[in-house]
């Protein structure tokens, strides 16, 4: 790893740690003040319209946006929400996104993904590095391995987005992944409805202080419930976070609808108790910023395909 990431990393690190704490501490005015700092610093213009939206977001004392930091702060560990901050905002949307384009790799993506036991997949992560990509997901089709715990925890400047049905979220798989401080998990629905055991694998996931969402594939029926209020409301207990994705049969319309709610959301026109993405849509536009037309790395066994689409 290049010792300019080793030592910016470094900084950012501790910046991170005394955000939080000051967040923890006084979190309406801290939360402004590190984000009119970062208005400040920012030099890159995606950047500066970044971090102007966000101050427009927080003009209001009451923003939603308000409450979900503090939940943040209040819900997940210290080391987690350093760990996957800084891996996800600074190594690879600013450190990784900038060498990619500075080496005109156009077949690096800034994102990847994988079968989480895929053969090689150790060596694909640290490949994916040293072209300056630190983004994965990884999906688990079988119980999780100590394996790819072990490959985690083995690149602590990448962070890992773990996605399992609930039955593979397991407590015996919660405990494996309890340690890893840079990887967020992900509970696949595959209709916007919570079993038992999704709420079970959350309730232990939270309880642990761990950073859990859920990603809810939806069709026409289930785009339509995705955004009553009594269906985010059981959501919010578990979780600040919730990704969409559409199924093949998802008409165009419906899918144009649902982008322009997801994105009402976050604007707070409709008010929901917590923060929604569009998995198409979000990783398209993100991609076009920081690695312009390149698809998402793989790591997947032969005749297996990813769960989700990456077109």
């Amino acid at each position: 790893m290049k010792t300019d990431l080793e030592s910016a990393r470094g900084f950012a690190i501790t910046l991170g740690h005394r955000a939080v704490q000051d967040v923890r501490r006084d979190g309406f005015r801290q939360l402004r003040n590190y984000v009119d700092m970062c208005a400040i610093l920012a030099k890159k213009e995606t950047q500066k319209r970044f971090f102007d939206y966000a101050q427009k977001l927080l003009e209001r004392t009451d923003s939603l946006y308000y409450g979900l930091v503090r939940r943040l702060v209040e819900e997940v560990r210290e080391e987690v929400i350093c760990n996957v901050g800084i891996n996800l905002g600074f190594d690879s949307l600013i450190y990784g996104a900038s060498r990619i384009k500075a080496e005109g790799n156009r077949d690096t993506s800034w994102s990847n993904v994988a079968i989480a036991d895929a053969e090689g997949l150790d060596a694909a992560v640290s490949a994916a590095e040293n072209a300056g990509s630190f983004t994965w997901v990884f999906a688990l089709t079988r119980p999780l391995t100590a394996r790819t715990v072990q490959i985690i925890r083995n690149h602590p400047y990448s962070v890992f987005f773990v996605l399992a049905d609930p039955a593979l979220m397991t407590p015996e798989t919660v405990m494996l992944l309890e340690p890893c401080v840079n990887a967020v998990e992900l509970l696949f629905l595959h209709e916007p409805e919570l079993t038992s055991e999704a709420c079970e694998a959350a309730r232990d996931m939270k309880h642990r202080k761990m950073f859990c969402g859920f990603l809810v594939e939806l069709d026409e029926a289930g785009a339509t419930q995705a955004m009553q209020p009594d269906w985010l409301d059981v959501l919010a207990q578990y979780s600040m976070f919730c990704i969409y994705a559409r199924k093949p049969d998802m008409t165009e319309e419906t899918s144009r609808n649902l982008h322009t709610q997801i994105v009402h959301s976050r604007e707070e026109v409709v008010q929901v108790p917590l923060l929604l993405f569009d998995w198409e849509e979000d990783l398209r536009q993100i991609g076009a910023i920081a690695s312009p037309g390149a698809a998402p790395g793989r790591c997947l066994p032969e005749g297996e395909t990813f769960p989700l689409n990456l077109d």
